[in-house]
């Protein structure tokens, strides 16, 4: 049996309104205290770097990125979108004007001024503009992911009122991909003048990215939705020519080769295999064992479409995070496993070999599993050599009647085995010090150092963001 709408577990990262983000996190509850800026104390298993920005700091007066991408040379490409113009008067929800931007900072953290326009690249596409996902290609071509609409209102207090634009007519749209130089400059050999376009995503949490070793583009985008009594599931794979030529297919809605769940995350197995894995969100079971888990596809690597499925249960209400590669060619599924109220969480793990079946030999059944501390919502997941996998995750407590909230990073080390890793923190859990920085993401740079992104979510909103770079326990 389902029951209500929840809020996915990742709605922490992708909120840009203040308000609404405070909303969220009053839901979910809690207490504490602490300073805006966090720092690094003397017990905590990741060290401070302070070599990086501003004492270790790097901090950056851009909205909240929602892509980023680190370069072989330790640039790091950031990508998201700012509000350009509100809803109009007596909107009741919508589109607001957004556009695109891209920035680089140099691998010490100052913004790289030899990128776009003073460190800067602006898009517009459609007018109501946000990047999902960013990639490379070989050639240091840099691609850009973008769900794309018109801006739009909605006059009426319903979930199934159009959104119209300024004329009145629906608005518009769109799946598109953008092709950047390295120096930031649109790249016009790409698609048609720098955009190649495909359908949009039905969720917009859903676009992602991955380039083959022969440079084609895939991009996983979901068909359905989510909402109180009215989701539907499915995923479709878009191919591209490794210049932005959209390949033109057939598809069978629907098949018993396809997953009716969400399509979230994209991978590319080191033999070229590509899978693909989401799951049925927003609601919640009551009896958390009927979830029916992570639904994996494969697709064919010539035509994109889906070839089979498997379901794999985790014993709980899954939020599912993302795909990560073994170092032997197999992939990783991570989320979160919760009970009926989400008051008791795990770190959820189910590894697979080369041919998508679980081993066996991974945690119980294929599956490991770490307990959460309340209220945890995963951010990020780093496989490293050996297989162990750090994970990231932010978290809020509060004072009494939920009062003087506060925010910090959760972090988590599994071992290869699908154990915790107990020489880390308390029992392979480590809880950081509590500010008002919310960490929104994790990426490993090439010296084996981790760069933390987080921002003030509590006080200041997604209006600037900051990097911290920390050292310790990147190496097996």
């Amino acid at each position: 049996m389902r029951i209500a709408y929840t809020l996915p577990s990742i709605a922490i990262r992708t909120v840009f309104s203040t308000a609404g983000l405070l909303v969220f996190l009053t839901a979910c509850g809690g207490g504490g205290s602490g300073n805006s800026t966090p720092t690094v104390p003397t017990s905590n298993p990741l060290k401070l770097d302070t070599t990086y920005g501003a004492g270790g700091t790097a901090q950056v007066n851009w909205p909240v990125p929602s892509a980023l991408v680190l370069q072989s040379d330790g640039k790091l490409i950031l990508a998201g979108s700012r509000q350009t113009a509100p809803l109009p008067a007596g909107s009741w929800t919508g589109r607001t004007a957004r556009e695109v931007f891209a920035i680089r900072l140099t691998a010490n953290g100052a913004l790289d001024t030899t990128f776009g326009t003073n460190g800067e690249v602006k898009i517009s596409i459609l007018g109501s503009d946000t990047p999902s996902d960013i990639k490379l290609q070989k050639n240091g071509r840099i691609l850009v992911a973008v769900n794309a609409a018109q801006p739009c209102s909605v006059q009426e207090h319903s979930l199934t009122a159009p959104c119209l634009t300024s004329a009145g007519s629906n608005a518009k749209y769109s799946s598109q991909l953008i092709a950047l130089t390295q120096e930031g400059a649109i790249d016009k050999t790409f698609g048609e003048s720098g955009v190649a376009s495909t359908a949009a995503s039905r969720n917009p949490e859903s676009l992602s990215l991955a380039v083959h070793s022969d440079q084609r583009i895939f991009l996983l985008r979901s068909t359905g939705y989510e909402l109180i009594g009215l989701s539907e599931y499915g995923r479709v794979l878009d191919m591209f020519s490794a210049d932005g030529v959209l390949a033109q297919k057939t598809t069978t809605a629907n098949s018993a080769s396809e997953c009716l769940a969400s399509g979230t995350s994209l991978l590319i197995q080191n033999s070229g295999r590509i899978v693909s894995a989401g799951t049925r969100g927003g609601t919640t079971y009551t009896d958390p064992a009927e979830h029916p888990g992570v639904c994996i596809a494969t697709h064919s690597q010539d035509t994109g479409e889906q070839t089979s499925n498997t379901w794999t249960k985790l014993g709980g209400n899954l939020g599912f995070r993302s795909l990560q590669p073994t170092s032997e060619g197999g992939f990783m599924s991570i989320g979160t496993v919760c009970d009926a109220n989400n008051d008791s969480c795990q770190l959820g793990v189910a590894r697979y070999g080369t041919e998508g079946t679980l081993q066996s030999s991974f945690g119980t059944s294929g599956i490991g599993k770490i307990g959460l501390p309340a209220r945890t919502n995963l951010q990020s997941a780093v496989p490293l050599p050996d297989d162990s996998l750090m994970v990231l995750g932010s978290r809020v407590v509060y004072g009494e009647n939920f009062s003087n909230p506060q925010a910090g990073a959760v972090w988590v080390r599994m071992k290869a085995n699908g154990s915790a890793d107990t020489d880390f923190g308390t029992g392979g859990v480590f809880t950081g010090p509590l500010s008002n920085q919310s960490p929104i993401r994790l990426l490993p740079d090439a010296q084996g150092r981790w760069l933390m992104i987080s921002y003030d979510a509590l006080t200041a909103g997604p209006t600037s963001f900051q990097i911290q770079r920390l050292s310790g326990w990147s190496q097996p």
